[in-house]
């Protein structure tokens, strides 16, 4: 196998590689904005004036958050409609948090968490820890009637494993396109410069002949 034929598969596999990693990268990274989404339409939701319940069936960490932007279904117990909202400024509220024997979770102030998704947008305002999964009591109280308080896992679009994979792999993909654009335009200038090289030289070369002229008198045949 020759040289040029060795250096044409390996550019061609620089541009291969870049395009399945990116595809490969892309794809996984959509999964994470998926899955995130689903997280984050699913954390439980409780209007300001509510009390009511939650069931937590696993044990770690958890964030209190208030949403600036969402949708709320009706919640029998709280006596309220099924409704759109959206504040420019998160609402200040004021959220309890009782286990079953109505003893009170440390709820400890944190905002290092948002999120912005299509349907909802919020940060946290508190965080706490469940060591015995059980049902929960929340309370919300806040000056805006239609504050709305959600309560789960890190909902944070940036800490999702499968997200930040994705978007790893699509930077990788970047390095490659870029290795594969310097490979393919090293092998242009190489083929010039062969071609260059092994161009045959041209010589133009110059018969020397005499200029025709008519003849002189003295040549000219005796006619009389």
């Amino acid at each position: 196998m020759s040289d040029d034929t060795t250096k044409i598969r390996s550019v061609k596999w620089w541009w291969i590689s870049a395009i399945i990693v990116f595809v490969v990268g892309m794809t996984v990274a959509l999964i994470g904005v998926q899955r995130d989404q689903e997280l984050i339409a699913d954390l439980v939701r409780t209007p300001s004036g509510c009390v009511s319940t939650v069931d937590i069936s696993a044990t770690g960490r958890y964030y209190v958050y208030v949403e600036t932007k969402g949708t709320i279904n009706e919640i029998g117990p709280c006596n309220n409609d099924g409704r759109n909202f959206e504040f420019d400024i998160p609402p200040e509220v004021t959220v309890t948090l009782t286990d079953a024997g109505g003893d009170a979770v440390d709820l400890r102030p944190d905002d290092s968490v948002e999120y912005d998704a299509p349907d909802f947008m919020g940060e946290s305002v508190a965080t706490f820890v469940i060591s015995e999964p059980g049902t929960f009591t929340v309370a919300v109280q806040s000056p805006q009637a239609d504050a709305v308080v959600a309560i789960g896992r890190n909902a944070s679009m940036m800490d999702g494993a499968l997200l930040v994979g994705g978007a790893s792999l699509v930077l990788i993909a970047l390095a490659l396109l870029i290795l594969a654009i310097i490979a393919t335009r090293s092998r242009r200038r190489a083929r010039q410069r062969v071609v260059a090289n092994g161009r045959p030289e041209v010589y133009v070369t110059y018969e020397s002949r005499d200029m025709w002229a008519p003849p002189r008198p003295e040549d000219r045949a005796d006619r009389s």
